[in-house]
């Protein structure tokens, strides 16, 4: 099984996750999600639709990895500034360089590594378009698990076995 296959893709994304937690827990590396800020912008609420738009935009400093979530619903992303490595079961590795516009399909997560400092944006449809909500609006378009969308984990150990066996 190579790397470029959905599923390992999907494994590596998550291993890599496990690792990079494992390392700020031991001390081998620093955590400084505290300098990817977070701004949070809200679109009216629209009758009509029985929804309104809900933008989320990070700030990912020049050598900073940050790994997603598993969003929900497809929805549309923006790097607005920089360059970032991105890996995903959907994309692969690429290099992405702003001005960058990109669908992210349903049950997307990705890893990301700015090369560059960077700001992305996602933009969700939400039906609680309101700062106050944003604790419902997370459980309303971010997944805690693969499972909860009717997909697959990821197999972790058959991405360690095989990364293993290459070196």
């Amino acid at each position: 099984m190579t790397l470029n296959n959905p599923i390992m893709l999907k494994a590596s994304v998550t291993a890599y996750q496990h690792k990079l937690e494992d390392a700020i827990d031991n001390g081998e590396v620093e955590d400084v999600m505290d300098q990817c800020t977070l701004q949070h912008h809200f679109a009216e609420y629209l009758k009509e639709y029985d929804a309104g738009v809900y933008a989320r935009e990070m700030f990912i400093p020049k050598g900073v990895t940050v790994v997603g979530k598993i969003h929900r619903y497809s929805h549309l992303s923006f790097l607005l500034k920089g360059k970032i490595i991105v890996i995903s079961e959907f994309t692969d590795r690429i290099t992405m360089e702003a001005p960058y516009t990109f669908a992210s399909p349903a049950g997307s997560k990705r890893a990301f590594y700015a090369l560059e400092d960077a700001l992305l944006t996602n933009v969700h449809m939400t039906r609680t378009p309101y700062e106050k909500n944003l604790p419902d609006i997370e459980k309303e378009v971010i997944a805690e698990s693969y499972t909860e969308l009717g997909m697959e984990e990821p197999d972790i150990e058959l991405f360690n076995n095989n990364i293993l066996r290459k070196e």
